[in-house]
């Protein structure tokens, strides 16, 4: 038995063909190793604390009891996973529309546990620049956007942020650094500005620890790439469509670029793609000249956070403020136990996830993890979701809600079977950049190997979703849950 491969992806092709000769999908051992369940068992895989477990469809945990809200979350039988090893289910939408304000909800499972469990609950959050009239002409044209890091300085993570939470729904963002590996992101929707603001994070610390020296970056490559991303059309491209460069330096990639830098300066130019560069405090402006105009070698970190926000502007005026949603269940409660971004608080009938204000145009999406209680099999649950929110024009408060419909089941297998891998690969791709830190056990995966095998497992299982339903959105979020794979240490 061998250690898992820091590139587990490369081992498909022979993981298939021993599960081909018999076997079943492989797991993960108590000490991180895989191994291979025999074929023909009826049941469901569990990663628990302990490692992974083979749970019979016949055996019923039995419930954990809580006696405080405040007792952390213990889980009766950990982290389920089909037998197969593949997440065949697709989420549904459920959506919820208000006055101004669009919430699609993403439910990670259709069945509940009797025992009680959890689920991942996606929500994508919208406030339609056509929805405004009156702020449509502060609504700007859909940018696409690459973030270049070249070289660590002390306020990347705060200038990278002002472009992220600045980014709209039909914009696009990409991440890249200068060295040998340079994809950290692929284009995706500037709704995701929390996976993109945690990469970000993710990649200064990886910096921190292994700072690459200027020779050995390739700002020149690091912009070719950006080039190539920005010039291919995408679905939503118009004539409007601004492309644009951000590169933050602490100008040493600049320096050892050379002719070959220059020339793609120029190629950039010539491809009406906009470049626009954020130094370190105290460079000097003369370091950054070979990028052109538009450079912003020094300053203060305001004055250089104002730079940024007036390369990428907000997407359009404030619309919405104190922006909320709370969440519900029958049979309660239903809790909160985790989220990627917002604020969240708990109440005696429902929890509350604390959005704040919302531009035109603007999107954002995060994941939410919910406790559901213990109950009867074959019993329906009902879970609430209530958006709260003040229109700043009139100052009105306004509510939409929608409802989930679910149901106990104490079949471990149909359980597991009927997991939905878009939502949980979502929430993968978060963990991996600790956004949700203890969606997969916490700290006690450390002595299971680590996120990395799952999240694997979790992309292998999502490329196959996508070909075999034909869905392109499946395959490009499996694209981003296998660049995080390649770029970002545990």
């Amino acid at each position: 038995m061998t250690q898992p491969s820091l590139r587990p992806l490369a081992c498909i092709p022979a993981l298939l063909a021993i599960a081909a000769l018999g076997c079943g999908a492989p797991v993960l051992t108590r000490d991180g190793q895989l191994a291979f369940a025999q074929g023909g068992a009826r049941g469901a895989s569990v990663l628990t604390a302990n490692g992974v477990e083979f749970l019979d469809r016949k055996e019923i945990p039995q419930p954990v009891l809580r006696r405080s809200a405040d007792e952390p979350w213990r889980p009766a039988t950990g982290f389920l996973i089909p037998a197969s090893g593949v997440w065949r289910a697709t989420s549904v939408p459920m959506p919820i529309e208000g006055h101004g304000l669009a919430v699609v909800l993403r439910s990670s499972d259709e069945l509940i546990p009797s025992w009680g469990g959890e689920i991942l609950l996606r929500l994508d959050v919208i406030a339609p620049a056509a929805a405004f009239p009156a702020a449509a002409p502060s609504v700007r044209a859909p940018l696409r956007l690459a973030i270049v890091l070249d070289g660590p300085i002390p306020d990347t993570a705060a200038l990278v942020e002002s472009a992220i939470e600045n980014s709209g729904a039909s914009d696009r963002v990409g991440l890249i650094v200068t060295g040998p590996r340079h994809p950290v992101l692929p284009p995706i929707a500037g709704s995701h500005r929390t996976l993109l603001n945690a990469a970000v994070e993710r990649l200064i610390a990886q910096n921190a620890r292994a700072p690459r020296r200027g020779p050995d970056r390739d700002l020149t490559g690091a912009l070719a790439l950006a080039r190539q991303w920005l010039t291919v059309s995408a679905p939503g491209d118009s004539a409007a469509t601004d492309r644009r460069v951000l590169v933050i330096t602490d100008g040493a990639g600049v320096v050892s670029g050379g002719a070959p830098l220059a020339k793609e300066v120029a190629a950039l130019s010539a491809a009406s793609v906009q470049l626009v560069g954020v130094g370190a405090e105290r460079l000097d402006p003369a370091m950054l000249a070979p990028l052109g105009e538009g450079m912003h070698a020094s300053g203060s970190l305001d004055e250089r956070r104002a730079a940024v926000e007036a390369a990428v502007p907000a997407p359009g005026d404030v619309v919405l403020d104190d922006v909320e949603l709370s969440l519900a269940s029958v049979p309660a409660p239903a809790r909160v136990i985790e989220t990627s971004g917002g604020h969240s608080a708990l109440g005696l009938d429902r929890d509350r996830l604390m959005l704040g204000e919302l531009y035109a145009g603007e999107a954002r999406t995060e994941v939410v993890r919910l406790v559901l209680p213990p109950w009867v099999p074959g019993e329906p649950l009902d879970l609430t979701v209530t958006a709260s929110y003040r229109d700043t024009a009139s100052g009105l408060p306004q509510t939409a809600f929608t409802t989930i419909h679910c149901r106990y089941s104490a079949d471990i297998e149909a359980i597991a079977e009927a997991r939905r891998g878009d939502v949980i690969a979502y929430a993968s791709a978060l963990a991996m950049v600790r956004r949700l830190h203890r969606a997969f056990l916490g700290s006690d995966v450390d002595r299971l190997g680590g996120l990395r095998p799952m999240a694997a497992l979790q992309a292998r299982s999502l490329v196959q979703l996508s070909q075999t339903n034909g869905d392109p959105a499946l395959w490009a979020q499996a694209q981003v849950l296998t660049t995080l794979l390649g770029v970002v240490e545990e």
